[in-house]
C-alpha cells in the first residue's frame, strides 16, 4: 500500500478561520475532482475530514483511504454508529 501526500500551504497571508473553512473546502472539492481525473483505480475508498478548527485542529483537511485498511475502518465507523443521514 502506498501512500501520497500533496498539501497547499499559503504563507505571509492572515486568513480568517471563515477564509480558511471555506479554502478547505474548495482543496477538498479538487483533491477528489483530481482523482477522477487522474483515473484513480480505487476499490473501496472511504473519505474522512473535515473543515472545522473548533472540533480537532489536527484532524483539519481531507484523508482518502482505499483497500483492507479502509474498509476496516468503516465498518468500525458503522459500528458505533457515527454516521449522517442525508
Amino acid at each position: 500500500m502506498s501512500r501520497n501526500e500533496f498539501r497547499f500551504v499559503v504563507d505571509g497571508v492572515d486568513l480568517t478561520p471563515e477564509q480558511q473553512t471555506l479554502i478547505a473546502g474548495e482543496i477538498q472539492k479538487a483533491g477528489l475532482a483530481a482523482l477522477g481525473t487522474a483515473n484513480a483505480k480505487l476499490t473501496n475508498p472511504l473519505t474522512l475530514g473535515h473543515g472545522n478548527l473548533k472540533l480537532r485542529p489536527e484532524w483539519y483537511g481531507l484523508w482518502v483511504l482505499d483497500g483492507p485498511f479502509a474498509q476496516d475502518l468503516g465498518q468500525k465507523i458503522n459500528d458505533i454508529g457515527f454516521w449522517m443521514q442525508r
